[in-house]
């Protein structure tokens, strides 16, 4: 009985710490930064873009002290555009959690612009500015505006 009883016990304790330990998981802010190279380079090999894409400097593409950032606070970055179409690929990388969630922000505003901008000029690309992929991870964030959303979503969960 005494044996029953402190297997049970133990069993119980076992579940506990499994428990313990599935709520310790770090936080989706808490994880690890994209990395601008290989975030960009597996978007760009997942298919999504309908077009060809040239590297620029993320400070070209976007105006961001246009929109109320610091660009100072930008530690890296890479991206790539399609001249004359929305499809675009970016990773920034910030100097904190507190800058990167401003980016996220700030490309929210730079989505809707363009998404009106392109309303009256090039309307099939309206859709790929609304589904765009937006992520943050730490300090970094991750724009993908595609052809194709979920091969570029897929490609960004892979870097998991």
């Amino acid at each position: 009985m005494m044996k029953r009883s402190l297997s049970k016990l133990l069993c119980l304790a076992a579940a506990v710490c499994l428990l313990l330990g599935a709520c310790s998981a770090p936080a989706e802010s808490e994880s690890a930064p994209f990395d601008p190279e290989t975030a960009t380079q597996a978007v760009l090999d997942s298919g999504a873009f309908s077009v060809e894409l040239t590297e620029l400097d993320a400070s070209l593409l976007y105006d961001f002290s246009g929109y109320g950032l610091d660009a100072s606070a930008l530690t890296a970055s890479k991206a790539y555009s399609a001249s004359g179409f929305a499809e675009q690929v970016s990773v920034t990388v910030w100097k904190d959690e507190a800058a990167a969630q401003a980016a996220v922000d700030m490309f929210k505003t730079y989505l809707d612009d363009m998404a009106a901008t392109y309303k009256d000029y090039a309307p099939a690309e309206v859709p790929k500015l609304e589904n765009a992929v937006l992520e943050q991870r730490g300090s970094s964030v991750l724009l993908a505006v595609v052809n194709d959303a979920d091969a570029a979503q897929a490609a960004v969960a892979g870097l998991k």
